[in-house]
């Protein structure tokens, strides 16, 4: 889970939370407990944004949450919320070298699709003007977006 930050001279940070997934447990309500959210906590955009196999041999899925809501512990900066981890190989879709970094980034650009494309996620972060303006800069697109003609 990536709790995320937004200011507009630091720009993006994060803090990073895991923890491995019961069985019978719902993701999202094990995401939004490791947040420390209560179920009626309406305050915070929770939304899954990628999955991908791990080394060993199991699944990560990945939520963000926003905004972090712990701004006191000790956050990473995202220096390049642009930066896309890609494969140099079409068939090959995993990058070779992914780093947390990258999760972070893709995560970014999702939550900058979902401030244009859902009317909810638009008006959480309509409370953050800076963030508005960042996530505008980025390009919002994400894996496995569909276009339509």
């Amino acid at each position: 889970m990536l709790l995320l930050r937004h200011g507009p001279i630091r720009g993006f940070a994060y803090r990073r939370l895991a923890m491995p997934l019961d069985r019978g447990v719902s993701p999202d309500r094990a995401a939004r407990g490791l947040a420390g959210l209560g179920e009626h906590d309406e305050r915070h955009v929770v939304h899954s944004t990628s999955w991908r196999a791990t080394r060993e041999g199991g699944i990560a899925l990945t939520y963000l949450v926003h905004p972090d809501p712990a701004p006191d512990q000790p956050g990473t900066p995202l220096p390049e919320p642009h930066k896309i981890a890609r494969s140099p190989r079409p068939g090959h879709p995993s990058p070779p070298h992914l780093e947390i970094g990258h999760v972070v980034a893709h995560a970014v650009r999702h939550l900058a699709f979902l401030a244009g494309a859902d009317p909810a996620v638009a008006v959480h972060v309509s409370a953050w003007p800076d963030l508005v303006h960042t996530l505008r800069s980025l390009p919002p697109a994400t894996a496995g977006e569909v276009q339509h003609a």
